[in-house]
């Protein structure tokens, strides 16, 4: 009787043992891939486990730069970043990590640095884990992650003096040290609802000297102040569309904005004189794709698409004070992709890649159209590209 009360008792102990067990490990299995991506191990592994950082010493560049982004799906890599002379020489790749893909990158004031979102594919469990701001020299030393949460962050833009980075996440502005420390929001009542552009692209912008400040607010307004956390923006005028993006001209007194209709029947693109409040002039297109000032504020880049003609895609120079539109490009070089100015406004550099797939090509144009150039063929397809400043 004894015998088989223990071994009920050694039964019981042993069905309790393996169900704690069994929980035990269901537990972990399912905490693992959450405790692998928090925020906190993330920071912790990046400045405490990890190999300190060392800033290099200073570098000048001995010429600007050309940075894009490739993007390919080989050996479990997903795209690079690249810097490129602009006469076609001194390729470097800067960027490139397994699981990572890039994306929204711009250079900082001094053309030292580029800040871009690294998209992870690695050890994630949901979307919005993969989103994180990173910094990287344009020699590729010193490449440094600026956030560490489980926020989407988009479009991050350099503050006017190169000593902060404004960033968006869940349609609130964000700004922080470019070390990623002291992070601050906006608190604006126009500000929360839409302060994000389309695809990533820049929804806010400020003057060269940085006291003034635009951006797109809610209900398609376009927004100005003085102060970098919003509490003074008030609503300059509204576009007749949602705007996709904006951008301060170098005089301080002129911004563009465009906006491609929700049904994309036709785009406009607009340029505003903030100190009349009044419309310069504004432009119809069938599709605006991106569009950029020139260095000194006397053109604007287009890449989109006339209305009535074909599909392809074309670089467009508009004259900011006239608002007289010429097209750039031909059909001969391809489907045109990114497109960025030269520092000095003679140039115009884009990428294009054949319709059937296979190598993107990098060009440089002068801006009446002329002495086209070949910079460089590389197997990737080329999302982004920035000139750098100086």
């Amino acid at each position: 009787m004894e015998k088989e009360k223990e071994r009920r008792r050694f039964r019981a102990f042993g069905c309790r043992r393996l169900f704690w067990t069994a929980a035990t490990v269901l537990g972990l299995t399912c905490s693992l891939p959450f405790i692998l991506t928090a925020p906190e191990l993330h920071w912790h592994i990046h400045n405490n486990i990890r190999p300190p950082l060392i800033t290099p010493a200073p570098a000048s560049k001995t010429s600007d730069l050309i940075a894009f982004i490739c993007e390919w799906r080989r050996d479990s890599r997903l795209g690079a970043i690249y810097t490129i002379r602009p006469d076609g020489s001194d390729l470097r790749q800067i960027r490139s990590r397994p699981y990572e893909e890039y994306s929204q990158f711009n250079w900082s004031p001094d053309g030292a640095w580029l800040v871009f979102v690294a998209t992870n594919h690695f050890l994630t469990m949901l979307p919005e884990e993969r989103y994180e701001i990173y910094r990287v020299r344009f020699d590729g030393l010193d490449s440094r992650r600026v956030t560490y949460n489980r926020l989407i962050e988009l479009a991050p833009i350099w503050s006017y003096d190169g000593r902060s980075i404004l960033f968006f996440s869940r349609r609130v502005i964000y700004e922080t040290s470019v070390e990623g420390h002291e992070i601050s929001r906006t608190h604006n009542a126009y500000a929360p609802n839409r302060m994000a552009g389309r695809w990533g692209r820049r929804a806010i912008d400020w003057t060269s000297d940085g006291r003034r400040i635009i951006g797109i607010g809610a209900y398609d307004a376009l927004l100005y102040g003085r102060k970098r956390d919003a509490s003074d923006w008030q609503v300059l005028t509204r576009a007749e569309m949602r705007p996709d993006a904006l951008a301060w001209a170098n005089d301080d007194e002129r911004f563009l904005y465009y906006s491609n209709g929700f049904s994309y029947e036709f785009s406009k693109l607009a340029v505003f004189d903030v100190k009349k409040k009044v419309e310069h002039f504004s432009l119809e297109l069938d599709l605006i794709i991106d569009a950029h000032w020139s260095p000194d504020a006397r053109w604007i880049a287009i890449k989109g698409r006339m209305l009535g003609e074909s599909d392809e895609m074309h670089i467009f120079l508009v004259d900011a004070d006239s608002g007289d539109m010429q097209r750039l490009t031909t059909l001969s070089t391809g489907i045109l992709g990114a497109i960025s100015w030269s520092p000095d406004s003679e140039w115009i550099a884009f990428s294009t890649y054949p319709r059937s797939g296979g190598n993107s090509r990098i060009f440089k144009i002068r801006r009446d159209g002329a002495s086209l150039q070949q910079l460089i063929e590389i197997d990737c397809h080329i999302t982004e590209m920035s000139w750098s400043p100086t």
